[in-house]
């Protein structure tokens, strides 16, 4: 049995947006975690720094925002961050044994200093950004170049043709699939952990439900597309700038099947809505069983457990698909922690948090140092407390057509400026009034009745990105 330190369990989702039944959204299967729920605080407004996955994972890992290295992409350079402590990393310093499972920072690039051993991903894992029907065709193509003595020309294939169709049903059983397997060593890990006196910061990384919204056909079956959700404004809000929207590239760019520009065919868009429905629910299956195991190991009284995403999806909503914006439905993230002894227990805060504010927060509730370098703060206070008013504010940021849009959320307003990177000027803003329209279909930013706003707001984002 660990020392009476505080063991952590870490568990990020990938593009898990909260159409979860424990925030409200009842055609959701996800009966393990809103058991989960049940026993946590739950975060109604956390939010992602940048709604993409490698920025929004190194930022909540170094507890720095995206700006302060300039982490802003999949493909950015990432030595610059050689001297910081990831979050894994600082436990490992203060005698936790850390160890991580799946896509914790990104699938091409994991820190080894943040990992008492060897980060794992299981081999199933990676051909799953890949449907079936990507793969044999990749597969064909190689086939002749060998017959034909040519080099394998996998290299040259368009991506959307490498990944094949944007969604799949697998005739496999789960434990052919890479997130039932990162599931199995996650759970073998806890066995492992229980009978150690270290206590141990275990990290499990879901792939789904990343696109192509791969899962088996049982999760698949659970749903009835008829009774699906369709999303509620399929438009581009009235009055958004033209960088505001993401142009649905990853969706579009990358897959199969599809027409060249927008709008989906409504089958397209129901087969898509149906498979990211059936992936949360594969996920959240896999969640259920780690969690089994650690109370099976006797190990869920000592531990803190965190459930969270990098970021949310648009799921044809405002007309776009994926994330890579700055609107509320790609920032806002589900957030659920539990901490053995809070008096929280069930509750919900509706106190506006960063994924930023989870390092500090973790520091705090394990009794180690925070590093100087964090520029989050810790929440830990709210799981006590989780009808206090924090007066917090959540900056998410996103890079498009040579601008930088920085967007504040607020108790009762979004506001986001579009600044030239080059002259520093602003070239566009927007304001949304979540009192009136949470949906974020206008921008209200010619609004006389909220001019009183603006200068507000501005002042408020101009502090946040310039502490």
């Amino acid at each position: 049995m660990a020392e009476d330190r505080p063991n952590v369990l870490f568990i990020i989702v990938d593009d898990l947006r909260p159409d979860l039944g424990c925030y409200g959204v009842t055609e959701a299967s996800t009966p393990h975690i809103d058991q989960l729920a049940e026993t946590s605080l739950l975060f109604q407004r956390a939010y992602c720094q940048q709604a993409v996955c490698m920025a929004s994972r190194f930022s909540l890992l170094t507890g720095l925002r995206p700006d302060e290295r300039k982490i802003y992409t999949n493909r950015d350079v990432r030595e610059n961050l050689q001297d910081i402590d990831f979050l894994p990393g600082h436990f490992r310093k203060h005698n936790y044994h850390t160890a991580g499972i799946g896509k914790i920072a990104h699938n091409s690039w994991e820190d080894p200093r943040c990992w008492s051993e060897p980060h794992r991903m299981p081999p199933n894992a990676p051909w799953e950004y890949r449907t079936r029907a990507g793969r044999e065709l990749v597969e064909q193509i190689r086939s002749r170049a060998t017959e034909a003595g040519q080099p394998d020309p996998f290299k040259n294939i368009p991506e959307k043709i490498r990944r094949g169709m944007p969604w799949e049903i697998l005739d496999l059983p789960d434990s052919e699939t890479g997130d039932r397997q990162i599931a199995d060593l996650t759970i073998e890990e806890l066995a492992r952990a229980g009978k150690s006196e270290q206590p141990f910061f275990i990290a499990a990384g879901f792939l789904r439900p990343h696109l192509p919204f791969v899962a088996p056909r049982s999760y698949w079956d659970r749903f009835d597309p008829a009774s699906l959700p369709s999303p509620s404004h399929k438009t581009f809000p009235q009055g958004a700038p033209p960088p505001a929207n993401s142009g649905s590239g990853e969706l579009l760019h990358q897959y199969r099947g599809l027409p060249p520009k927008l709008p989906l065919a409504p089958e397209s868009a129901k087969q898509l809505v149906h498979g990211y429905y059936a992936c949360v629910s594969f996920i959240d299956e896999q969640i259920g069983r780690i969690l089994a195991g650690l109370e099976a190991n006797g190990l869920d009284q000592n531990t803190i457990v965190v459930l969270t995403s990098d970021h949310g999806f648009q799921l044809g909503d405002h007309g776009m698909w994926g994330k890579a914006t700055n609107f509320e439905l790609s920032t806002r993230v589900p957030l659920l922690l539990r901490n053995p002894g809070m008096k929280s227990t069930g509750k919900v805060t509706t106190s506006i948090v960063e994924l930023l504010d989870l390092y500090p927060t973790l520091c705090d509730l394990a009794a180690i140092p925070q590093p100087d370098h964090l520029q989050g703060k810790s929440f830990a206070p709210l799981l006590d407390d989780p009808e206090s008013d924090t007066g917090g504010t959540a900056m998410s940021q996103y890079s498009r057509r040579g601008l930088t849009g920085y967007s504040i959320r607020t108790d009762k307003y979004r506001y986001t400026e579009w600044i030239d990177r080059e002259s520093g000027t602003t070239e566009y803003r927007e304001l949304y009034d979540h009192r009136q329209n949470s949906q974020e279909t206008r921008n209200a930013l010619n609004d006389p009745d909220l001019s009183g706003e603006l200068e507000k707001l501005a002042d408020t984002l101009q502090k946040k990105r310039s502490p």
